[in-house]
């Protein structure tokens, strides 16, 4: 059987399975999605306000499969996966053209980094929660990160995932408990281009199956619970010719290490911040991440291996000096974070934004004194989050008006499902079994 699949904008995993007789048609002709996938909450809830279904009803969207992501799938029996994508596909009954498709949204700005000679080599670290399914307790307790002691107690099933990974075509890096009950962090080996962002695509969803399998839950939700932190999903990256051999980022004779481009970039980051922090950080419940001094960024600052910013620059990489950008979280879409960060270091280069200055390593984001006059805050609402985006024209543009109308019309949904006297109970019920 092949596995016909791509990502929502929820970050939800979405397939239809074939068998293998008749995958040559789905490669010429293409598979049909219902495009209310896309005007839903992470169940599949319908949003009757969206402005989805006053546009195009119900109406198909056309994904063709991509074969350069073909992989077996060593815990799924007889089963390969391949990614599809979405055409700017006329939909069912009219001429109108959508784009919602994350992937062809990041395909689209690899498109644009590739007209200016450049590369970009990236991973995902994500964190995550791992709970007993029947008692939904975390299979761990405390909070003592790095500690070989929790790690040991589901030592075989890590073990087991990283295998599996790699021979679905995902290289693990590293394995960590984290500052969480039942929270894991794991790393990536980065890719080029697409790759990377298909590579976190299957590690979500492989992870969710293979802890299912084993009587768990898994989970990408930013902060299912008040006591602990919020989960990130921060974006590893650098700047390569096209041919991947040489890097564009680093310049040791310069200032930080970084290039001249490598400036730019950031300081787009900077620029774009907020917009970026809706984009990367989408859900009602990411909103709770943001907090000053708990490691994630609540404000557009950066800094040499500072973890208190949004933008990291860290210098001893084994592939050399890289940027990670913090501003996302764990229920982020991979190829949204990574489309937005293209776009928004894209247009730092051809504006040729001045980078401010960085917050020293022995201060913190939050330390006002070491703070560039007129710092933008990241929102900590979902209205100002909205607003961010919506008053980002470079954001704007790169993913359209009827993905960003979408986005925000789903959030508002969101919203109405969540009581504020029980916030983290009913925020659980909606993101934690599918995000």
């Amino acid at each position: 059987m092949y596995d016909l699949n791509f990502l929502d904008t929820n970050s939800v995993a979405r397939s239809k399975t074939i068998p293998v007789r008749h995958f040559s048609k789905a490669v010429s002709s293409g598979i049909s999605f219902p495009i209310v996938i896309f005007a839903s909450d992470p169940h599949l809830d319908i949003n009757k306000k969206s402005p989805l279904l006053a546009k195009y009803l119900t109406s198909d969207m056309i994904c063709y499969p991509d074969l350069t992501t073909f992989t077996t799938l060593p815990w799924v029996k007889n089963t390969a996966r391949v990614f599809v994508s979405a055409t700017p596909a006329s939909t069912s009954g009219n001429n109108n053209e959508v784009l919602l498709d994350p992937r062809s949204i990041l395909k689209n700005q690899l498109e644009k980094l590739k007209a200016k000679d450049m590369s970009i080599f990236s991973s995902l670290e994500y964190e995550f929660w791992l709970v007993d399914e029947a008692t939904r307790e975390p299979v761990i307790s405390g909070t003592n990160a790095w500690s070989t002691l929790r790690l040991a107690k589901h030592q075989q099933f890590i073990d087991q995932l990283v295998l599996n990974l790699l021979k679905a075509g995902v290289d693990i890096d590293s394995v960590q408990t984290e500052y969480g009950k039942g929270m894991f962090e794991i790393t990536m080996e980065p890719s080029f281009g697409i790759r990377s962002a298909d590579n976190a695509a299957t590690f979500r969803t492989g992870i969710k199956e293979m802890a299912m399998q084993e009587g768990f839950v898994a989970s990408f939700m930013t902060r299912p619970f008040e006591s602990d932190v919020g989960a990130s999903g921060h974006l590893n990256h650098s700047l390569w010719t096209p041919d991947g051999k040489t890097q564009m980022t680093a310049d040791a004779s310069r200032p930080y290490g970084l290039s001249e481009i490598g400036e730019y970039w950031v300081a787009g980051l900077l620029e774009h911040a907020c917009a970026l922090s809706f984009l990367q950080a989408p859900t009602v419940n990411c909103r709770d991440r943001i907090s000053p001094n708990n490691m994630a960024p609540c404000n557009a600052t950066w800094g040499v291996d500072n973890r208190s910013c949004a933008i990291r620059l860290k210098k001893q990489g084994k592939h050399g000096l890289y940027l990670e950008n913090r501003i996302g979280s764990s229920a982020g879409n991979p190829y949204i974070s990574l489309a937005a960060t293209i776009a928004a270091g894209i247009d730092g280069i051809e504006r040729k934004l001045s980078l401010p200055a960085p917050i020293p390593l022995d201060k913190l984001c939050t330390d006002e004194g070491h703070l560039p006059p007129d710092t933008a805050l990241l929102p900590t609402d979902v209205e100002s989050a909205i607003q961010c985006l919506r008053k980002d024209d470079v954001m704007m543009n790169a993913f359209g008006e009827d993905f960003v109308n979408n986005l925000e019309s789903i959030r508002r949904f969101e919203s109405e499902k969540i009581t504020e006297e029980d916030k983290y109970a009913s925020s659980r019920l909606l993101y934690f079994d599918y995000i």
